[in-house]
C-alpha cells in the first residue's frame, strides 16, 4: 500500500535526505488490448535532446535487463535484431531510465502492467522532466481506446527498499483517447525531483506523443 495517494495535479516530493537513489515506476491496468509504457526525457525547451531519450519498446538504445548496462546489437551474440530486442530493454541516452519488457497480455480480466526504473544519480543535468506515458498498440486500428481500460494506475516505489511511496489512480473519464501521459518527474528550482500526477489523454496513439516531444 502506497504511503501517499494523490489526485490529478497533485505533487509528491522525492526526499533525497532519506537516501532515495533508485525509483521503480509501475504502470498497471486491466484491459483487453495491448498497452505499452514509455518515457520521454525532456530538456529545457520541452523536447527530447536525443532519440534515445524516448524510451519505448522498439528503441535501438538497449541495455542488459539484469545489469542495466548498455548492450548494443552484436550479430554473433544475438543472431538478429528481433532476438536482441527480446533479450534487452530500452534505456535512455544517459543510462538513467530503464524501460520495460513488453507486456503483450490481452486477457481482459488479467492484471497487466509494465515497470520502468529511474536511477536518479544518473539523470543528465540537462533533463528537466521525465514523462511517463501509456499507449494502446494499434488502438486506432483495432477500435480500442482508454475508455475501455479499467483500473489504470501508476505507483512509484523506493526500488532499494521495496517501499511504495506514492500512487495515482487515473479516474479521469477517458473516451476515444489512445495515449495518456500518466505522470512525470519534474526537477524543481531546488534541484529536487517531484512526482506529478498528470492524467492527460491524447487521440492518435504514440504518434501524438512523438509529435509533441520529439519533432
Amino acid at each position: 500500500m502506497a504511503r501517499f495517494q494523490i489526485e490529478k495535479g497533485g505533487r509528491f516530493k522525492l526526499d533525497k535526505s532519506t537516501g532515495l537513489e533508485n525509483v521503480q515506476v509501475d504502470l498497471s491496468w486491466k484491459t483487453g488490448g495491448d498497452l505499452d509504457a514509455s518515457a520521454f526525457l525532456i530538456g529545457a525547451d520541452g523536447m527530447i535532446m536525443d532519440d534515445a531519450d524516448f524510451v519505448f519498446y522498439n528503441s535501438n538504445n538497449r541495455a542488459n535487463p539484469e545489469t542495466g548496462e548498455p548492450e548494443p546489437f552484436n550479430k554473433a551474440i544475438h543472431g538478429n535484431k528481433v532476438r536482441w530486442r527480446a533479450a534487452t530493454i530500452p534505456v535512455s541516452a544517459d543510462g538513467s531510465v530503464l524501460g520495460s519488457a513488453d507486456d503483450t497480455d490481452d486477457d481482459e480480466d488479467a492484471d497487466s502492467g509494465e515497470t520502468m526504473h529511474v536511477r536518479l544519480s544518473k539523470v543528465s543535468p540537462n533533463i528537466q522532466e521525465i514523462i511517463f506515458c501509456v499507449t494502446i498498440y494499434h488502438g486506432d486500428k483495432d477500435g480500442i481506446a482508454f475508455g475501455d481500460v479499467r483500473e489504470p494506475a501508476i505507483t512509484i516505489s523506493n526500488e532499494d527498499t521495496g517501499e511504495e511511496l506514492c500512487r495515482y489512480d487515473l479516474k479521469e473519464n477517458f473516451t476515444e483517447e489512445t495515449a495518456v501521459e500518466a505522470a512525470k518527474l519534474v526537477c524543481n528550482d531546488e534541484g529536487e525531483w517531484e512526482f506529478v500526477a498528470v492524467g492527460e489523454g491524447y487521440v492518435g496513439g504514440m504518434q501524438s506523443l512523438i509529435d509533441t516531444y520529439a519533432c
